[in-house]
C-alpha cells in the first residue's frame, strides 16, 4: 500500500459495507455535504493527512444530501462528523473541526503497531508456506499485544490446520465480533468445533450406508451423524441436507444437536452465503 489516493473515495450506502465494514485498513467515514463551510474547511486537511500516511488509512466521503438514510443510520445530526471505523466496526469519532496537528495526532494513533506489522509479515509466510516461521511470528505478537486479533486469528488457522485443537477455542474466543477477523473467527471455531465431534476419519462412505438402512428414529440420528461428518469434511451444503432431513424426522434433533449443528456450519460458511440463507430459512420454518 504504498499510494494514499486511491484510499480517498466517495461512498454510498450501496457500498458501504465493501468500502468500510470490510476494509483492511483504518477508515475515516466523513459525513459532509457541499453547503456546509466548516466541511469545505476540513476536506483538505483530511485528504492531505490521508496522502501522507500512503494508504495505511482510508477517507470514505459520504454526502449527507445524497445519502440521508445513510447519515440517520449512524445518528449525524450536525456536520462534519467523522466516524472512524476498524476492523468493521466504528471506534471513535470526530464532531466538528480540529486542528491539523491534533488531527496528525488521531491519524498516527491508527497506523499498525509493531506488533500489527509482525502479524502482517507472520501472514505472508504462512501464505509463503512458511507455516513455522509464520506460527513463530504470531505467537511473538501475542507476547506484546495478547488480544490482537490478526495474530489470534492467523495462529489458530494454522495450529487448526494441523489438527491441534486445544488452544483454537481459547484463542478465538477472545477475538472481537464483527467485520472480516470476527467473521473469519467464527468460521475457524465451527471447523474446530466438527473437529471434535468427528476426532478421526470422516468415513462419508459407512456413515452414508447406516443411513440408507436405517429407519425411524434412528435414520434421523444417522443422518445427523452422517451431516457432522460431512461438515467436517467441508461439504457444508451436502452437510445442511442431512442435518435438515434429520431434524424433521427427530423433534428431539431439531430442538437440540441438528439444531446447533446447522447453526456451526451457517458460521463455517458466513451469514451473507446463499447457502446459509437457504437453510436457515427452511430450519426457521421447522421451528415454527
Amino acid at each position: 500500500m504504498t499510494s494514499g489516493e486511491e484510499f480517498i473515495f466517495d461512498c454510498t450506502a450501496k457500498d458501504f459495507e465493501a468500502l468500510v465494514i470490510k476494509s483492511e485498513v483504518p477508515v475515516l467515514v466523513d459525513f459532509w455535504a457541499p453547503w456546509c463551510q466548516p466541511c469545505m474547511q476540513m476536506k483538505p486537511i483530511l485528504e492531505k493527512l490521508i496522502r501522507e500516511r500512503g494508504g495505511k488509512i482510508a477517507l470514505a466521503k459520504v454526502n449527507v444530501d445524497v445519502e440521508q438514510r445513510l447519515a440517520m443510520a449512524f445518528g449525524i445530526s450536525s456536520i462534519p462528523d467523522v466516524l472512524i471505523f476498524r476492523d468493521g466496526r466504528p471506534i471513535d469519532r470526530i464532531q466538528g473541526i480540529l486542528p491539523e496537528k491534533a488531527l496528525a495526532q488521531l491519524l498516527d494513533g491508527l497506523l499498525p503497531t509493531k506488533e500489527e506489522n509482525m502479524a502482517d509479515l507472520a501472514l505472508a509466510r504462512e501464505q509463503s508456506g512458511d507455516l513455522a516461521g509464520a506460527e513463530a511470528l504470531y505467537r511473538e505478537a501475542l507476547k506484546g499485544e495478547e488480544f490482537l486479533d490478526q495474530a489470534r486469528v492467523g495462529l489458530a488457522r494454522i495450529l487448526l490446520a494441523r489438527g491441534e485443537k486445544a488452544e483454537v477455542m481459547t484463542l478465538l474466543d477472545n477475538v472481537s465480533g464483527g467485520g472480516p477477523l470476527g467473521e473469519e473467527a467464527l468460521a475457524l471455531k465451527a471447523r474446530a468445533w466438527f473437529a471434535e465431534k468427528v476426532p478421526g476419519p470422516a468415513d462419508i462412505d459407512a456413515a452414508r450406508a447406516k443411513a440408507a438402512s436405517a429407519t425411524g428414529k434412528a435414520k434421523a440420528q444417522a443422518r445427523y451423524e452422517l451431516g457432522c461428518r460431512l461438515a467436517a469434511a467441508g461439504e457444508y451444503e451436502l452437510a445442511l441436507e442431512e442435518l435438515i432431513e434429520a431434524a424433521e424426522g427427530d423433534q428431539a434433533l431439531l430442538t437440540g444437536p441438528a439444531r446447533e449443528a446447522m447453526i456451526q456450519v451457517f458460521h463455517a460458511l458466513g451469514d451473507a452465503h446463499p447457502v446459509t440463507q437457504d437453510y436457515r430459512s427452511r430450519l426457521m420454518m421447522l421451528l415454527c
